[in-house]
């Protein structure tokens, strides 16, 4: 069978994997594999040799369930590669642990999963209210911290003349720093649906792959950039505006999360590039939804979100940014030193 790469515009391809539920205390954690087209696809065509039984289409279940077991040297090979792919990590766990201390004080006891557990028995009608309230309050922060809600808040200090240097004049002239948010909970569905923080998570993985470039031009400037000097304001916003022009290809599966993906995008650059004539006028594509057996691209995404979501479950977030060089978690880029402080975090709570 012929594969291509299934869209001729998209400058990356994107597929998502989680490890399972019983590996991560009952929470989903989604992790998005991002492979930029220029990578080497080495490591891919690596593992296709090794499995040349499937003919149609590789799936990265089979892969992980052997992939530890091949020689170290042909695992070698493999990460060498591999390890360009970009993950995006959203991690609700943080989140509802946050959630936990509020409720240990609500319900005045140690063990408040335990006790809400005995509530969920005893039929008692505070307990989907309160189950309620922690989806909507995860949902919030999950959206609040994704990348998309960063580079909105970027866009309004960057379009703010007083933001940088002198932050009380803005407040007093009335330009509020705070942008209304772009999306809420009523896009993912109801508070009372146990699947909410999960779609959410979902969501905000694959909107770090569209959106995470456009915040690393302002993390990381280019300080030979003479134009950063000049006008470093409309600068910035026009090297965010073309970082998220490009189109960014997804497996097909959830339709509306690429639709309000696009609508995202698109109400950012609206922001970053209200004052700019030349950007406003680009051709914005839109983001492709690919079949993964037509496209090498979202099946080596496949592969890599599958071998990720398999360490991250045997290792925790420190085995996954030790692989791979580019890892964001709940909307920001780790360091190794970074992801020791959170598993320390975790340890303590």
């Amino acid at each position: 069978m012929i594969i291509f790469d299934g869209n001729g515009e998209a400058i990356s391809f994107n597929d998502d994997s989680s490890p399972r539920t019983d590996q991560t205390g009952g929470t989903k954690v989604c992790i998005n594999a991002q492979v930029d087209r220029g990578l080497s696809l080495e490591w891919f065509y690596k593992l296709l040799a090794l499995f040349p039984d499937f003919p149609d289409e590789l799936k990265s279940a089979i892969v992980v369930g052997k992939f530890n077991d091949l020689p170290v040297e042909t695992r070698a090979i493999v990460w060498r590669s591999l390890t360009k792919v970009r993950l995006h990590i959203v991690d609700p766990r943080p989140h509802y642990r946050e959630m936990e201390d509020w409720l240990r004080g609500v319900l005045n006891t140690d063990s408040p999963l335990d006790a809400l557990r005995q509530m969920d028995l005893d039929r008692d009608p505070r307990s989907p209210l309160i189950r309620n309230f922690m989806r909507r309050m995860v949902g919030d922060s999950l959206l609040y911290k994704s990348a998309p809600r960063r580079a909105q808040s970027l866009a309004r200090i960057m379009s703010d003349p007083f933001a940088l240097a002198a932050p009380e004049l803005s407040s007093r002239f009335g330009n509020s720093l705070e942008p209304e948010p772009l999306i809420g909970l009523a896009d993912f569905g109801r508070p009372g649906d146990r699947h909410l923080v999960g779609s959410i998570a979902s969501w905000s993985a694959k909107a770090s792959a569209a959106f995470h470039a456009a915040l690393d031009v302002v993390k990381i400037p280019d300080e030979n950039d003479f134009m950063m000097h000049y006008d470093f304001g409309r600068h910035m916003r026009g090297r965010m505006a073309q970082e998220l022009i490009p189109a960014h290809a997804f497996d097909q599966g959830n339709r509306a999360h690429i639709r309000l993906l696009q609508d995202t995008r698109d109400s950012v650059l609206e922001e970053l590039t209200a004052n700019d004539a030349f950007y406003r006028v680009i051709r914005r594509p839109s983001f492709p939804e690919l079949e993964s057996k037509e496209s090498y691209y979202i099946q080596a995404a496949d592969f890599a979100a599958g071998i990720a979501a398999d360490l991250f479950a045997k290792e925790k977030l420190i085995g996954v940014v030790n692989r791979f060089e580019y890892v964001t978690y709940n909307g920001e880029r780790l360091s190794r030193a970074d992801a020791e402080e959170l598993m320390r975090r975790e340890d303590r709570s």
